[in-house]
């Protein structure tokens, strides 16, 4: 979930992120408007006798940080380059030695920069992902889960639409790590959110929420269609992991929520994992859906 700013503390980070999503071809304009206008400006300042050459700098770290290496260290190239206009055009004599070998030294210099911006937008990258997707089963991690639920849920009381909301719990999970190993577990965990995250639809959510217990968000509606989303759902999961060889079936908890409801994300997190701990406690294998209203009026 690329666009939740709401985990990145501060002006900056959020702006990071931002820029993060741009587009090769967005990033390579911007940062070309922003060299002209420094060209502009470097060269105005020069008939005052004033040096700009230090805003090359932060025009090439930002856009940098929007383009692949490759690009980046075009762009430091051209940015060298542009970047000796304001030499040229207030000077009346030929490039001199000198002036050759200031270019090279700044082209050498931008490149550096570009690729230290470059390394650290890869790491960047990475540590991104790593806090918002679980690293055995690929789906959300608990937080970004419930952050972008609680989005799904406001825009879904706006567009009056109905959610479920549902958790889900893998019976005889702790059995399996105890006899077969952690890696027969770690398998059928993967296993299963293949199968989850095949089950939805691009605009659901599936999440780990800890352990061997997964959260869902679906779009629904209301009445009959919601019940028979349910349990095809569970059916499907169920099916999945018998097909395993292991012995695991799975519980699942499930509300059916009205846009009138008023309850937070974390409110219908809890009560549809209260809702799945009964449902296991009836026995292994099953599913228990329930409504949740809200004042009408």
């Amino acid at each position: 979930m690329r666009d939740d700013d709401d985990r990145f503390n501060g002006p900056l980070p959020r702006a990071m992120a931002r820029l993060a999503r741009l587009s090769t071809i967005v990033a390579s304009l911007g940062g070309l408007a922003c060299l002209a206008l420094v060209v502009l400006l470097d060269g105005a300042a020069r008939h005052a006798d004033l040096r700009l050459v230090p805003l090359y700098v932060p025009v090439l770290c930002i856009t940098c940080w929007g383009l692949g290496r490759w690009w980046a260290i075009l762009f430091a190239i051209v940015a060298a380059f542009v970047a000796l206009l304001p030499d040229v055009l207030v000077s009346s004599s030929p490039l001199s030695v000198a002036t050759a070998t200031n270019a090279l030294v700044r082209t050498a210099t931008y490149i550096f920069l570009a690729l230290i911006i470059t390394a650290y937008r890869r790491a960047y990258d990475a540590a991104d992902h790593r806090a918002m997707y679980d690293g055995l089963t690929g789906v959300l991690n608990k937080v970004p889960f419930e952050a972008a639920a609680a989005r799904h849920l406001a825009a879904a009381r706006r567009a009056r639409q109905s959610l479920l909301v549902a958790c889900v719990d893998l019976d005889g999970f702790k059995e399996i790590n105890a006899i077969h190993g952690h890696s027969a577990g770690d398998g059928a965990l993967r296993s299963f959110a293949r199968e989850a995250m095949s089950a939805i639809r691009g605009s659901d959510l599936v999440g780990r929420l800890g352990g061997d217990e997964f959260g869902f968000l679906l779009s629904a509606s209301p009445g009959h269609g919601s019940e028979a989303l349910v349990h095809g759902l569970h059916e499907r999961l169920t099916t999945m992991l018998a097909k395993t060889g292991l012995p695991l079936s799975c519980s699942m908890g499930a509300l059916i929520v009205s846009p009138r409801a008023t309850l937070s994300e974390a409110e219908l997190l809890n009560r549809a994992d209260r809702l799945m701990r009964k449902a296991k406690a009836d026995g292994n294998g099953r599913v228990l859906t329930e409504p949740v209203e809200g004042p009408r009026g």
